[in-house]
């Protein structure tokens, strides 16, 4: 056949016949030429995309729409097959026999020239067998099964190898992630993307991360890629993983997504996910911190981590929103890691590697970008016109994969291209202005790409109006992980989803994540997209709409089993609602209520506050707005805008809007309602936090009753369940608190018994009750049963972090009932198991290292306790910062430290320090500058300094009465102080006048009994007592007496100190049988509770035996002052200042007797011990004359 005769212009079924017949003839040819022996594999694929073009052919000719298929694609079919006819024919040559035309036909396929020409045949045959399956796919989607079989057909021959590949690198990975045994010390591979296989040049940059990333044995190894978006720093990245993969196969390489925190969360989640880290499903702890430490100190491999898009330095440095920490804080530092960032901004990429400038990446070089736009589009294009089109693109990797992707798919060449890019240069611009200044960018990356995504997004939207609308709600979105769950319609057709997917990933403007199934759209055909639904598309606030009613209908409220689609759905969630829509309708309005309030509660619950606050008060308003203040919609909304407050220590505010929402669900909803039982039980919790606890209880209680005859109605569901145990908690909790504590064990154990029954034993509510049950039980001095009840708790869920909680609580109970070796060893437990799970650095370690240094200090373990302050104020500096409250309060624990050991010129310069830093907090730092003004008086009260005390005190009350109120309990306590240091510089009856005040008001408002009220009743007796008003200090003692008695028992310690201070009073007016009648009760009760030889027990019995010789009842005195002196002299040693006063006491009394021999004698014999003895006479020791030998106690 010496050539092909040209398709007659019949209309485009005749032209289909006619190809079909001359298509027959061209595969017989090749049939025919390959009888000889080996036929080259070139031209039997050349075979097979002729039969594929027959079948489709044939297909569309039995196709009742073939009427829209354009003659142009008929044509090149044609002039493909006569191009390969007239190559058969060049082969064939002189007719003299069929193996000599076979070897120069061989020879003539090795020539350079010939093997390029059937290349390039094959790879249009390629595109054409494409560009006909579309159209058939278009024609006969709804009917056509037939055709759709065949079409199939031919696609599974295309992609057969690629899909054997897939399927490989599938089921690796799977075996590899999802082994049952835990994987600790196994190379991993995290990376979700697969590898380009256009990817070219760029070989100077991979070598030079390859010199950075070399191994070292003493730090982490880092590289910083950083250049435009859109340069292709990923695409490196990727490649560099992927050669780095074959390298080494004992290397793990994980990928992290940076493009907001949401997003990065779920990277590190994906890690510990796959390494089975322990706790990385405990909502409680921090995943991230737990990959940290698992990656530097448990897991043996090298690894690779490669953070993608830093781009934001707020989030990645600056922003503490997740867990009180900065991203960047979790990066892994050991040397058996590289890091490798990618960034487009350059000052992010020195600060994310300071050791050495980052590696620039340029745009492409000419060389590479034209290799790029692939050799058919080259062949069909002069030199001169790739290099305007790649100077339109500026080189950038994306736009020109998109236009070689346009230009391939729609059969045009460069100038063409070209000239469609040129044609609308006047709108181009002015849209490419518009946008450029609104997202930050330079003006021709963004103008190249946009140009490129309009033309690509024309023919989509052409093509396939779902895949147009699914991009246009997708730019709506964050342009990673997004979730097919999220954006597939209600009963939306499974096979025109994925048709619609699929054409948007063959243009390459998203890509797939088949193990996820979701999307990933790149950042500028996301901004393209958006400026494209600017400029052209009338309703493109429908397109944002409906993203918005998505996501409000589909993101659910923010209880822990709702926190993985939250986490998937939250960045999604933050993309929309930063959207500002045009010409509002209340449609849009309710929507964004909607997720607002959805978003909020998700938030407050993962403690992200400030964000929920600020979220749940948009929610709030929009919802006003709309429907009033008594909706139900309304009323959720102040409900959580109340709750999130609370959390931030807006307590008034919460309590004001709470009883508001309680008002308004009782009228709306009624009194039994789940939503205004759980109002009771936040306003109960509010109430709680201010300390007024008789109203929170009646408040639980109430909550209680309704909430336990809901149940009784449903007593299979969950939710409701749920809320009992709650309830019950809660009540029983300020049971406890008022000292009510029988009645508090009942209501733990009933829960407990519920919680366990209902939830399981190892469920996190039932180790809370268990715990709460256990501080109850040891309330009540139970200890045998608390005991074990830790223990249980312990035993099965140690590492729990509610447990760690409830330990940590359980600790400072201890420590306050003195029992400081037992709070030292929880304390202990709880860090150890913190750093652990948390890291050392996890400010709820740090609190814990915190707590245990005062345990420390308690003990008077000075040098442990200082270590500890000093390395947790070193950490907070960095985590927290320095004027944190958790901060303050560490420094201000130190400086007590210090000046418990007197060294008062650094406590106090750390006082001074840490008033500052609290000061310029403003309102905000209200409560931590008054802590520090108080521990500053008191440091300057132990030194004796009291004018300068004085001062700070009154600005301590000044602070206090702002914040509290000027009758406050905050208020009084700092009366109470400034009348000690006010007495002290002999001001007694300014004192006298703030102790009564103080105990008038814990009276009214405490009661005559409450421990407050007989703390200032006994400071009030003291005060009198030092001012010589002794009656009226006798008259005060003896309530004391009486009330600790009916309080603590006759025999209780605090009743006993009363005891001794009002026999002292007694013994000064001379009231000696009464003194005496006391001191003896006294002496008879002290040893028995602490021994005969203890220094209280001898302090009495040195003032009764003083008693009896005012009476003269000489004989028994006189034993006594020889027993004391005895006992003292063996219990704290002859030279010790209370041993010489029992002497002096002695002396004294022998004189009284006329005994003066013996007298002098002693007298020596005291002063020979105070020579030699180096320390002062006891500021506890009275006057030593005889008359007057009693000993009082310390004022406390």
């Amino acid at each position: 056949m010496s050539g092909a005769e040209p398709l007659a212009a019949l209309g485009l079924a005749a032209n289909i016949l006619q190809f079909i017949e001359f298509t027959v003839e061209l595969c017989g040819r090749i049939q025919d030429y390959s009888t000889g022996s080996g036929m080259p594999r070139k031209l039997a694929v050349q075979a097979d995309r002729l039969s594929d073009l027959l079948i489709l052919l044939r297909s569309l000719h039995k196709s009742s729409k073939n009427d829209t298929l354009e003659q142009s694609v008929i044509t090149r079919c044609q002039t493909q097959a006569e191009d390969l006819a007239l190559l058969l024919d060049s082969l064939k040559g002189s007719p003299k026999g069929q193996d000599r035309w076979w070897s120069n036909a061989k020879k003539a396929l090795r020539s350079l020239s010939r093997a390029e020409k059937i290349e390039e045949l094959q790879h249009v045959l390629d595109i054409l067998l494409s560009t006909l399956g579309i159209h058939l796919q278009a024609q006969t989607r709804e009917s056509s099964t037939h055709v759709e079989a065949n079409t199939n057909s031919i696609l599974q021959r295309q992609d057969a190898h690629s899909a054997v590949l897939d399927e490989i690198r599938f089921n690796q990975l799977n075996i590899s992630n999802h082994s049952n045994n835990p994987i600790v010390n196994q190379p991993i591979w995290i990376v979700p993307i697969g590898r380009n296989p256009e990817f070219v040049g760029r070989d100077s940059i991979i070598a030079e991360l390859r010199k950075r990333l070399e191994p070292t044995s003493d730090f982490v190894r880092k590289a910083v890629l950083c250049g435009l978006g859109g340069v292709g720093k990923s695409q490196i990245a990727l490649e560099y993983a992927y050669q780095q993969r074959s390298r080494s196969t004992s290397e793990s390489i994980f990928w992290i997504h940076a493009t907001n925190t949401a997003r990065f969360v779920e990277s590190f989640k994906r890690i510990a996910h796959e390494c089975k880290i322990p706790g990385r499903d405990n909502p409680e702890l921090d995943v991230l911190q737990l990959v940290r430490n698992f990656l530097e100190d448990k897991y043996d491999c090298k690894w690779l981590m490669i953070v993608d898009n830093v781009d934001d330095r707020n989030m990645f440095f600056e922003d503490y929103s997740y867990r009180d920490k900065s991203l960047s804080e979790y990066m892994p530092q050991t040397a058996l890691g590289m890091i490798l960032y990618t960034t487009r901004n350059r000052d992010i990429a020195i600060d994310l590697d300071r050791s050495r400038d980052p590696i620039d990446v340029p745009s492409m070089n000419v060389h590479d970008a034209r290799s790029l736009l692939g050799a058919s589009v080259r062949a069909q294009s002069t030199e001169a016109d790739q290099i305007k089109l790649l100077e339109e693109l500026v080189y950038l990797p994306l736009a020109i994969t998109q236009a070689v992707a346009f230009m391939l798919k729609r059969r045009k060449n460069v100038s063409q291209y070209l000239e469609s890019y040129w044609r609308n240069d006047s709108t181009r611009i002015q849209l490419l202005s518009q946008k450029t200044k609104y997202h930050g960018r330079e003006a021709r990356p963004l103008e190249s790409v946009l140009t490129t995504w309009w033309i690509s997004f024309e023919s989509i939207k052409t093509e396939n109006p779902r895949a147009a609308e699914l991009l246009s709600i997708m730019s709506y979105l964050d342009r990673q992980g997004i979730p097919d769950s999220l954006i597939t319609l209600d009963e939306e057709d499974s096979f025109a989803f994925d048709d619609a997917i699929g054409l948007l990933c063959a243009f390459s403007l998203i890509s797939r994540d088949p193990s996820a199934n979701a999307s990933k759209m790149h950042r500028l055909v996301q901004v393209a997209t958006r400026a494209w639904l600017s400029e052209y598309e009338k309703d493109r606030n429908a397109l944002a709409q409906e993203a918005q009613r998505l996501l409000a209908e589909r993101f659910p409220e923010g209880w822990y089993q709702n926190w993985s689609t939250c986490a998937l759905y939250l960045p999604h969630a933050d993309a929309i609602l930063q959207y500002e829509f045009t010409n509002q309708t209340e449609a849009q309005d309710a929507s964004r209520a909607t997720l607002l309030l959805s978003t909020a509660s998700y938030l407050r619950r993962s403690g992200r506050l400030e964000t929920a606050e600020i979220r749940s008060q948009d929610s709030r308003q929009i919802h006003e707005r709309l429907y009033g203040d008594d909706n139900a919609d309304t009323l959720a909304a102040t409900a959580e805008y109340a709750m999130t407050i609370h959390k931030r220590g807006k307590y008034e505010e919460a309590v004001r809007l709470q009883r508001k929402v309680l008002a308004g669900r009782e009228r709306v909803l009624g009194h039994s309602h789940r939503s205004t039982l759980e109002t009771l039980n936040a306003l109960g919790y509010d109430l709680r936090s201010l300390g007024r606890h008789k109203e929170a209880e009646e408040i639980h209680r109430r909550e209680l009753i309704e909430k336990q005859k809901l149940f009784d109605q449903y007593p299979d569901d969950v939710h409701i369940q749920a809320d009992l145990l709650v309830a019950i908690n809660n009540a029983a909790r300020l049971l406890s608190h008022q000292g009510k504590y029988a009645e508090a064990e009942r209501m733990h154990r009933d829960a407990l018994g519920k919680t366990e029954k209902l939830m399981g034993f190892s469920h996190p509510d039932t180790f809370i009750t268990l715990g709460e049950l256990a501080g109850v039980l040891r309330d009540q001095d139970k200890l045998e049963e608390a005991q074990k009840t830790y223990e249980m708790l312990l035993e099965n869920r140690i590492l729990h972090p509610d447990t760690l909680v409830t330990r940590s609580n359980i600790a400072t109970l201890r420590g306050r009932q003195g029992d400081q070796k037992e709070a030292e060893r929880l304390y202990r437990g709880v860090y150890d198991d913190e750093v652990k799970l948390l890291g050392e650095k996890h400010p709820s370690t740090l609190n814990s290292l915190h707590n245990l240094g005062c345990v420390y200090a308690d003990q008077g373990k000075a040098r442990e306790a200082e270590q500890s302050f000093r390395r947790v104020i070193e950490f907070q500096n960095v985590v927290l910062g320095f004027d944190h409250p958790d901060t303050l309060k560490s420094r201000s624990n130190l400086s007590i430290l210090l000046g418990n050991q007197g060294r008062y010129t650094e406590a106090e310069s750390l006082d001074r320090q840490t008033i500052e830093l609290a000061r310029s907090r403003g309102e905000e730092g209200d409560l931590e500058h008054m802590q520090s003004l108080h521990n500053f008086a008191t440091l300057l009260a132990d030194q004796k300094k009291y004018a300068e005390a004085e001062a700070i005190r009154r600005q301590e009350l000044t602070l206090r009465m702002r914040i509290f109120g000027d009758d406050s309990a905050e208020a009084h306590q700092n009366r109470q102080k400034l009348a000690f240091i006010i007495g002290r510089q002999g001001k007694h009856e300014e004192a006298k006048a703030l102790y009564e005040q103080v105990l008038k008001y814990r009276t009214e408002k405490l009661g005559r009994d409450h421990e407050d009220t007989l703390e200032a009743l006994w400071n009030l007796a003291v005060t009198l007592k030092d001012t010589r008003r002794l009656e009226e200090a006798e008259s005060t003692f003896v309530q004391l007496v009486e009330l600790k008695s009916q309080k603590l028992g006759t025999g209780h310690e605090e009743t006993l100190g009363c005891l001794v201070q009002l026999s002292w009073v007694q013994q000064q007016l001379q009231k000696y049988s009464q003194s005496e009648r006391n001191y003896r009760k006294l002496l008879e009760a002290q040893i028995k509770l602490a021994g005969p030889e203890h220094p209280f027990t001898l302090l009495v019995t040195n003032n009764l035996a003083s008693v009896l010789s005012y009476q003269r009842k000489n004989e028994e005195a006189e034993a006594l002052f020889r027993r004391n002196y005895a006992d003292r002299s063996k219990v704290l040693g002859p030279d010790d200042p209370m041993t010489l006063a029992s002497l002096r006491n002695l002396i004294g009394f022998l004189r009284e007797v006329d005994r003066s021999d013996e007298a002098n004698e002693l007298l020596l014999q005291l002063e020979e011990a105070e020579l030699t003895s180096r320390n002062d006479i006891s500021p506890y020791e009275s006057d030593s004359k005889a008359k007057d030998a009693s000993e009082a106690t310390t004022d406390g």
